[in-house]
């Protein structure tokens, strides 16, 4: 029985093959599958056009279909190949979702449309995982958009990158400032994360922390134009000359605390740019450093989350 000899060049790797006259199309592709690795179904054979479609005259004889000494060129890719390209796909959908779940579970972000002024706020900032987020950034985006707050960012040109909520669990503060105007965050909920703190008493803790955009210390220049903010916040709020300075609790949704800064502060103490619940800052121990208020947040979070499991 005579024997036929030719070359099959995949990717420029040419292989010599010999074959007899008793065999098939479907038996050489079985060969180039050993020798390639490209599965059957995916291999293409060219020699002056094309060599019978994958799957289909896998029983024509090669002496029939390939003359001696020619050279064949496969088109194909292997099988590692093709389940490496699942494997990337497959992650690059996994990333995705997993983007997807970072989005609906990491801080509600948000700009308002309706500032566009150059001094105020630029952006809102709620806590993930915790119920009524809507009220919560109803009460920031309140703040941002009172008459009296507002009218004292544009007369003393203040701007705040992010107005943030601040952790129920970080029971030491009530607010901070960071780097003048970078960062403000404020304590909206009551300890069981399921009400509100009065929003008048978040408004005067705001303006605490608003005091801290030129002063960094707490000494009489502070408190004197902490003073001076506190009055321009009823002076320049138009919409309530006349009327008591107060907020009403919602008829539905999360309870309103009706409490006052004073009832929880104690004398005023203040530390890192924020108010201190108890009157003193606790003090380190020798060789801790501080830890900033964000990072405090954080963690504090992460415990939360802990025990809700």
């Amino acid at each position: 029985m005579s024997v036929l000899a030719f070359s099959v060049s995949h990717r420029g790797n040419a292989v010599q093959f010999s074959v007899d006259g008793s065999q098939t199309l479907g038996d050489l592709r079985q060969r180039l599958e050993e020798q390639f690795g490209v599965a059957p179904q995916q291999q293409r054979l060219l020699l002056k056009g094309e060599i019978g479609a994958p799957s289909a005259g896998d029983s024509m004889l090669i002496a029939s279909l390939i003359p001696a000494n020619s050279r064949v060129v496969l088109i194909g890719t292997p099988a590692t190949e093709l389940a490496e390209h699942l494997k990337s796909s497959e992650r690059r959908e996994e990333g995705r979702a997993n983007y997807d779940k970072y989005r609906a579970t990491t801080v509600f972000r948000t700009r308002d449309s309706a500032e566009h002024s150059e001094h105020g706020f630029l952006k809102f900032e709620t806590l993930p995982g915790l119920p009524h987020q809507a009220s919560a950034l109803a009460m920031l985006r309140r703040l941002a958009r009172d008459e009296g707050v507002r009218g004292i960012m544009r007369k003393r040109q203040y701007s705040v990158g992010v107005l943030r909520e601040l952790h129920p669990n970080e029971r030491t503060i009530l607010g901070y400032n960071r780097n003048r105007g970078e960062v403000i965050a404020l304590r909206l909920r009551t300890d069981d994360l399921d009400g509100f703190r009065d929003y008048v008493d978040v408004r005067k803790v705001l303006m605490h922390e608003l005091a801290h955009m030129v002063w960094d210390e707490h000494d009489e220049r502070f408190h004197r134009l902490n003073h001076e903010l506190c009055q321009e916040l009823d002076e320049l709020d138009w919409t309530r000359r006349g009327q008591t300075v107060g907020g009403g609790a919602p008829s539905s949704g999360p309870r309103f605390q009706q409490t006052t800064v004073e009832d929880s502060v104690d004398g005023g103490a203040l530390t890192s740019g924020g108010f201190v619940l108890g009157g003193t800052a606790p003090q380190l121990p020798p060789g801790d450093s501080v830890v900033e208020p964000e990072n405090r947040r954080e963690l504090a979070f992460q415990a939360w989350q802990k025990r809700q499991k």
